[in-house]
């Protein structure tokens, strides 16, 4: 097997560090397909799935899997999200570099991952907020979460599994999930947060509506006061 002649990145290390040892993932939206020929030559899992919506993203991951002389272990196919993906033959399903609403979007079609036995690996380009909204309405309880920078811009790797006990939230929850302030690059995003929040709040005021922003305006300022109290929301 050839050595790999590429690194992952933030975005997709902080994804790999979630994924069980021995366990096999899924890779949704795999694009060269480098996390699953990563984790099978490093020997952290045994064999893996590669999917992507369209066909040259495939050919592409299907060319790299073959230098590296794993076409054995990375199994491809062409799909709209998890469509292909043999729910028996899997552990761990990842899906990187997509919007939050479309991660949700992928998750709700595939009404099997509300299971225990499944992780669910998710990194939201945007809309991270409306991803937690959807995992917790569903009983996905973030069990981790971390902040990673990539090429100036920070972004956040969930780790979920079902939980059907898990019922109740709280609002603030949907902000901030697992993210530790006391880590800089969380605290970035909690406080870009935070200002996405006072925005909203001064919509709200300038529409007259102040219900809606005073609980906006409250939701910004406990935000604040984690990041400055490096505090998350389960300590206060």
């Amino acid at each position: 097997m050839e050595e790999k002649t590429f690194s992952l990145g933030a975005r997709l290390e902080g994804c790999a560090s979630f994924v069980r040892n021995g366990k096999v993932p899924a890779d949704i939206g795999t694009d060269h397909a480098y996390l699953p020929i990563w984790l099978v030559s490093s020997g952290i899992v045994p064999r893996a799935f590669a999917s992507d919506i369209n066909e040259e993203p495939i050919k592409s991951a299907k060319r790299n899997i073959e230098k590296c002389g794993l076409s054995e272990k990375v199994t491809t196919f062409t799909a709209n999200g998890l469509d292909l993906i043999p729910p028996d033959d899997v552990d761990d399903i990842i899906i990187a570099g997509m919007g939050g609403d479309n991660i949700a979007a992928i998750l709700s079609s595939a009404e099997w991952l509300k299971n225990p036995r499944y992780r669910l690996i998710l990194q939201p380009m945007s809309r991270a907020s409306n991803l937690r909204e959807y995992l917790y309405r569903n009983r996905f309880e973030i069990k981790e979460e971390k902040a990673v920078c990539e090429a100036g811009r920070i972004y956040t790797v969930i780790c979920a599994e079902y939980n059907d006990t898990f019922s109740e939230y709280d609002d603030i929850q949907v902000y901030v999930g697992k993210l530790y302030s006391a880590d800089r690059h969380a605290a970035e995003l909690l406080r870009k947060q935070a200002g996405i929040l006072r925005s909203m709040a001064d919509g709200y005021a300038v529409k007259g509506d102040p219900e809606n922003s005073g609980k906006y305006s409250a939701l910004a300022e406990r935000l604040e006061n984690y990041v400055d109290g490096r505090k998350t929301w389960w300590q206060e």
